[in-house]
This record gives structure tokens, C-alpha cells and sequence, in this order.
């Protein structure tokens, strides 16, 4: 395994070494001593205040609720704080920020997040499993989370189904014991206009029961021509204690986006001859009706009882209903001429409805043997996805050519076609459910183990209805059962803040491609090992890791080239043949977050990645292969001490892959690109506060995703926001 940096990876981690060191030895607290009492039962408290970059546990992982130097993983936590900070108002752009994370566009509205060389695709809101695509979970507003734990790695003890490279999980904010809000206004570049408000209140005079109501109204438009979105979110959350032992929360959250001017594919990189096209980063050749409207609705309830001092249950319940409404027009099809013709339009209307029930259920809590303290968790979780795709008509002939007269003049301006509901459909029906069980075991003073497994059956099916609604045929029928992913990992303490740990975790993820013979490939498999050495400082105000991963996927499936390009199989695809032993990935990561001193908050990750296939040639190179992301803010001392000044850096490698041009197969590259974002903060009195955000300072000219449909996706020019905020 290669684990050379980057020189410049080398010399941010050396410097953030140093810092810490030279901290620690000015302002090092008193260790806590080795018999502190373990913690297992908290009903009301996770241990992150939310007021610095750094988080003191996280249970996404195991379920046992950990402090970040016990948890056998990489574990970034994306504070409140840093969101307000540096205005994250998207999953996305948090996950921009956060170490060892891609985040890659197609277009306007579909959005994919990748680590450690493959495709996240697990997500949790408040710890329980919800199946959301990277697209939808991209659009999901901030506003209700207090924090965004990011698991790297391989989390199939409570998760199942998945890939080596990530877990999302989105943690409510949650409703405080005394009378609290906030309000803020943001406006800035592209015309973008934000009012976010939250109020957390008592409901009787006890607080024992509490809530919290929370809204967003944003319109913007965009660096991209005729584009335009408006968004409305809203959250209410109410918690009750049912006596000194029992929590209740229940909860609902609405988001609405409404997008304008949407594309359906990337800016064109060749020109008809062959030449770089070179276009503006402003292109967009959509149709000023284009959109891909979607609703989200996510009712929620958690129920926790505490049994005794050292037990707990808890049982969650989720239920999300989305809808989207595809009507689509984008001139990207083709290469331009320099005159302005030659784009071919792709259009299309495609609604989609879609119901998901999640279901989680565990008690954790603790066990004496052979006189030592060890912790138990057992569980059962499963979801079931009902998505409904209604069969659509277009008006025929279209109201407008399929081509683009001018792409150099184009206004957006054509008649939208009507377009209606056959009566047809396709209905896809997806469970996953599993059993799980896991203990942590203190061996001895320094050695802790956790190991455990699950048992998860994961089934899928399609059924296809005609115009009368009348059942046509099943396709797309699979069932995996009694799958067994085990979990093992070991922490071993140095000393009392400083701890070695290692963790192998499996996975599977079944895929619906058939092979020649009209049989379903077996399941993706794999595995993520992972070593590393994690310490805290200041009492865990800092926490700071370096870890080396290998994660791998099997049985990953390609189309099959030995069989004639015409011949498609009965349901009109191409047929597939499993690799067999397939991709690894392997690399390096050093992380450190927290506050190293007063007033200085710092958040800072390098990460190295390779992929290789099993003919050991390089894979996945549209993601790039050394990162650095580093936020920091620091508050000034003394008379200055109202103003606080911050910003970050975000560096990546070259991203390349094989695009088609005119003239043929051709490299196509995004070369290596630094920016830089700055942030300022004015504290006016005790609650009110004024702030300046600039992101991408320098203006750099860059691409986020090369190669799809040979074309590329423009990163965001320069930005500037200004926010007035209000804290009660």
C-alpha cells in the first residue's frame, strides 16, 4: 500500500501537529483518571453542546454511545456552529466541507456524495436508517439539525445493505427546558434571499414537556442563466417526559423546492471539430418552464424508557412521503458548432411518488463478568420503500424543434408541450429488515472489544399495470436472506487521552443486473478494514486521528461485452457478468476538530485514496485521489473580542476520465484546484449579530464532475452573503 502524501497534504498535517502540540503543552488539562465511571443510559443528553467544531460522542456507528477516541472508525461531526459559521444551508454543503467527502453534480438538480473511492448510499435521520438517494438528500435544508455525523467506512452492523464508503446520519435539533429562538436574514449573490426562524419553548409550567417550531423561506436564482429555485421548510418537534424514565418525541418536517430553469446533463466540453468548447460558466440551455419539483414529508416518534441505572429500550418509527415532478427540456445532447447549432434537446416528464416506513428497535445497557463492567445492544431494524411510477403521454408533435437554433442566443423561451396520464404504471416495492447484536467487552484497563453481527433479508420487486390498471407482468424479483455481516473492532488505550483501535466490518448490497441467461447477479460483497491511532486534547475539546483503510466490493457487476450490442434481454436491458474479485480501496486519513484554544475553533482533514480493479489498473479516477479540507475561525481577543474572522480551504487533486470527442476517445482531466472561503462576524450586542460570507474568493474556474455525457459540471463562481442573525 502506497501511503505517500501529497507534499502539500504534508505540510498542512505536519503544521496542524505542531499547533496541537505546542496547545497542549501551553494549556493541557488534568487527565481524567482510568476508573471514571462509563456512562451507557442517557435519556436526555449526547454529550455535543454544538457550540464548537468538536463533538464529544456518536452512536451511528454501533449503537453504544461513544466518545470519538472509543469509536473503531473515522467519525467527522459537523457542529451547529460550524453550519452557522460558514452558512452550510444543504447536506451538500456541509459534506463539501467535511473530510474524505466527494461531492460530484450531473446537473443542476442530481447531486452525488462518494468516499473512499465508491457511491454513499446510507443515511440515517436521528440514527434510524431511511433509504434516500444522494440526489434527494442533497436538497435537505440545515436548518433542522443540530448536527451531521459522517461515518467513513463500512456501518453494515446497523444499517445492512451498503457500500465501504459512508453513513449520513442528520440529528435533529431538539426542543430546549427554557424559552429560546433564533431568527436570521441572509441575502447575497444571484439575488438569493433567506429568512430562517426557530423557537424552543416549555409547554407546561414543569418542562416537562417542550417544543420547538422551525421555518425557512429562500428564493435564488443562480450563476447559471434562467436558473431560479424557492424553497420552504418547516419542522416542529414536541418531547414529553413520561415520568423520571421515559422520553417521548414526536416530530414533522416539510420541504418544498421548486426549481426553474433546470438542467438535465452538463455544460458540453468539445466542439463539433473536436476543439475544447471552452463555454461559459453561465450556460444553461434549458427551457424557462424546466423543472424537477419535490415535496418531502417525514413525520416522526422515538419512544425511550429507561429500565434501570445501567438499561435502556428505544423504539423509533419514521414515515417519509416525496413526491417529485420531472418536466424537462436541456439543449445538451451532441457537440455545438461555433455558429451556435448542432445541441439536440433531450426532454421528458416523469412524476414519480414514492413512501417510505422505517422502523428501529434496541436496548442497550450494561452487564457485569469475571468483575469488570461490559455493555450488550440489541436490535432490529427494516424499511420498506413503495415507489409509483405513473405511465406518461407527451404531446405529439412537440410544440418546438428538437434542436437548438443558437445556443449563443438562447432565451428559454418555447412552448411547454401538454403532457398527461395514461393509466399505466410500475409499481417497485423494496424491503430490508435484520436482527443485530453487538457488546463492547473491557478485556482489561487499556482493551476494549466490540464485536457483534447481523442478520439482515433484503427482497425487492416491480409490478407493471396497464392503462385499465390491470396487472401486466412482475419484473425486477429478487430476495437475499439470512445474510450475515459480522463487525469486530479493538481499542487499545496508550494513554488515558490517547488509544489504538482497529475494526473489520462486512457488507452486501444486492443489484437488480441480469446476466445472458435472464438470471440475477448475486449480491455486491465486501469488506472495510481499518487501523489508526486517535487522541483527545483539553479534555476532549480537541479530538485528532490518523487512520489507514482498505475497503473493497466484489461481485460488482458490467455490462457483458461478449454479447452482441443489438441483443437485449426479455425486459429491453443490457445483459450483465459479475467481476468477481473487484475493486479496492486503500489510503490514509488525518483528522483533527475541536477547540485547541479559547476563541480558536478548527476543523482539518487530509485524505489519500487509490482504487484499483482486480487487474490492478486505477478506477474511479473522476474522484480525486488526495483532499484537504481545512474550516477554522478564531475570535479576537481583548477589545476585539466582538469580532470573530475565519474561512477554509478546500484543495483536491486532478479528477480524469475517457470522454468521447468527435475525433474519438479522448483524456479529459480537471487539473488539481485550490479555494478559499472567508467568513466575518460582527457580535453587535449579546443577541444580535452580523456576518459576511465570500465563497470561492479567488473566482476559480473549475469543473466538479468531468465526463458525464462528455460534458462537464461548473463549480460555483465567486459568492458573497451577508447575514443579520438574532439569538434568544
Amino acid at each position: 500500500m502506497n501511503m505517500t502524501l501529497h507534499p502539500l497534504a504534508l505540510a498542512v498535517r505536519s503544521a496542524l501537529l505542531l499547533s496541537i502540540a505546542g496547545a497542549a503543552h501551553a494549556a493541557a488539562p488534568e487527565a481524567a483518571p482510568d476508573d471514571a465511571p462509563v456512562s451507557v443510559v442517557e435519556i436526555h443528553g449526547d454529550k455535543n453542546d454544538g457550540t464548537s467544531y468538536g463533538a464529544r460522542a456518536a452512536s451511528t456507528a454501533t449503537r453504544f454511545n461513544l466518545s470519538l477516541r472509543e469509536t473503531p472508525q473515522s467519525v467527522t461531526v459537523i457542529t451547529r456552529q460550524r453550519m452557522d459559521d460558514m452558512n452550510l444551508t444543504s447536506i451538500a454543503d456541509v459534506l463539501v466541507q467535511t473530510p474524505g467527502i466527494t461531492v460530484q453534480e450531473n446537473d443542476s438538480e442530481r447531486t452525488g456524495f462518494s468516499s473512499r473511492g465508491f457511491s454513499i448510499s446510507n443515511f440515517q435521520v436521528d440514527g434510524v436508517a431511511a433509504n434516500y438517494s444522494s440526489g434527494n438528500s442533497a436538497l435537505f435544508d440545515t436548518a433542522l439539525y443540530e448536527r451531521i455525523e459522517v461515518v467513513r467506512g463500512a456501518t453494515g452492523l446497523v444499517t445492512g445493505a451498503g457500500d465501504p464508503s459512508a453513513t449520513i446520519n442528520m440529528v435533529h435539533k431538539r426542543p430546549t427546558r427554557e424559552l429560546s429562538g433564533s431568527a436570521s436574514v441572509n441575502v447575497g449573490s444571484w439575488d438569493m434571499r433567506r429568512v430562517q426562524a426557530n423557537i424552543s419553548a416549555p409547554l407546561n409550567a414543569s418542562g416537562s414537556v417542550r417544543g420547538s417550531l422551525t421555518g425557512v423561506v429562500q428564493n435564488r436564482h443562480s450563476h447559471l442563466d434562467l436558473y431560479k429555485e424557492r424553497k420552504i421548510v418547516a419542522g416542529a418537534m414536541v418531547e414529553a417526559d413520561l415520568g423520571r424514565d421515559s422520553l417521548l418525541t414526536v416530530g414533522v418536517d416539510y420541504q418544498h423546492n421548486t426549481p426553474k430553469g433546470t438542467t438535465w446533463g452538463t455544460t458540453p466540453l468539445f466542439f463539433s471539430d473536436g476543439t475544447p468548447a471552452n463555454l461559459p460558466r453561465s450556460f444553461n440551455v434549458a427551457a424557462e418552464w424546466s423543472s424537477w419539483e419535490r415535496t418531502y414529508r417525514n413525520a416522526y416518534a422515538n419512544l425511550e424508557h429507561r429500565i434501570n441505572d445501567d438499561w435502556k429500550v428505544k423504539v423509533s418509527y419514521n414515515r417519509l412521503d416525496s413526491t417529485s415532478d420531472g418536466a424537462l427540456f436541456y439543449g445538451g445532447s451532441g457537440y455545438p458548432n461555433r455558429d451556435g447549432t448542432g445541441l439536440s434537446v433531450w426532454t421528458n416528464v416523469f412524476p414519480y411518488e414514492e413512501t417510505q416506513d422505517n422502523l428501529d428497535l434496541y436496548a442497550t445497557g450494561a452487564f457485569h463478568l469475571f468483575g469488570r463492567k461490559h455493555e450488550l445492544v440489541a436490535g432490529w431494524n427494516g424499511w420498506r420503500r413503495d415507489g409509483v411510477s405513473p405511465a406518461m403521454a407527451i404531446e405529439d408533435p412537440l410544440p418546438f424543434p428538437l434542436t437548438i437554433p443558437d445556443f449563443r442566443n438562447w432565451t428559454g423561451k418555447v412552448p411547454q408541450p401538454k403532457s398527461w396520464r395514461t393509466g399505466a404504471s410500475s409499481a417497485a416495492v423494496t424491503e430490508q429488515s435484520g436482527a443485530y447484536l453487538a457488546t463492547r467487552l473491557r478485556l482489561a484497563d487499556p482493551l476494549q472489544v466490540i464485536a457483534g453481527a447481523r442478520l439482515s433479508t433484503w427482497k425487492t420487486r416491480t409490478d407493471n399495470f396497464n392503462t385499465s390498471g390491470g396487472f401486466v407482468n412482475a419484473t425486477g424479483r429478487y430476495e437475499s436472506k439470512d445474510v450475515l455481516t459480522p463487525y469486530a473492532g479493538v481499542v487499545f488505550d496508550l494513554a488515558p487521552a490517547t488509544s489504538l483501535y482497529a475494526s473489520y466490518s462486512d457488507l452486501f448490497k444486492p443489484q437488480n443486473y441480469k446476466d445472458k441467461n435472464n438470471n440475477f447477479l448475486d449480491p455486491v460483497t465486501g469488506s472495510n478494514v481499518e487501523a489508526g491511532v486517535k487522541a483527545e486534547f483539553f479534555g476532549g475539546r480537541l479530538n485528532a486521528a490518523v487512520a489507514v483503510f482498505e475497503a473493497k466490493q466484489d461481485n460488482l457487476g458490467e455490462e457483458d461485452s461478449s454479447v452482441p450490442q443489438g441483443v437485449l434481454l426479455p425486459d429491453g436491458s443490457r445483459p450483465y457478468v459479475s467481476t468477481g474479485k473487484g475493486t479496492k480501496s486503500r489510503g490514509v486519513e488525518a483528522e483533527v476538530a475541536g477547540t485547541p484554544m479559547p476563541g480558536w475553533q478548527l476543523s482539518a482533514g487530509v485524505t489519500r485514496s487509490t482504487s484499483r480493479n482486480a487487474k490492478d489498473v486505477l478506477v474511479n479516477t473522476i474522484q480525486p485521489r488526495d483532499m484537504v479540507r481545512i474550516t477554522s475561525t478564531w475570535r479576537l481577543p481583548g477589545a476585539w473580542r466582538d469580532v470573530t474572522i475565519g474561512g477554509g480551504v478546500n484543495w483536491q487533486s486532478e479528477i480524469y476520465t475517457t470522454a468521447t470527442a468527435p475525433t474519438g476517445k479522448v483524456r479529459t482531466s480537471q487539473a488539481a484546484y485550490t479555494l478559499l472561503n472567508l467568513m466575518a462576524r460582527y457580535q453587535i450586542t449579546r443577541q444580535l449579530s452580523a456576518g459576511i460570507n465570500i465563497n470561492n474568493l479567488l473566482d476559480k474556474t473549475y469543473y466538479r464532475r468531468v465526463g458525464f455525457y462528455n460534458g462537464g459540471y461548473y463549480g460555483e463562481p465567486r459568492s458573497v452573503s451577508a447575514n443579520l442573525r438574532y439569538q434568544y
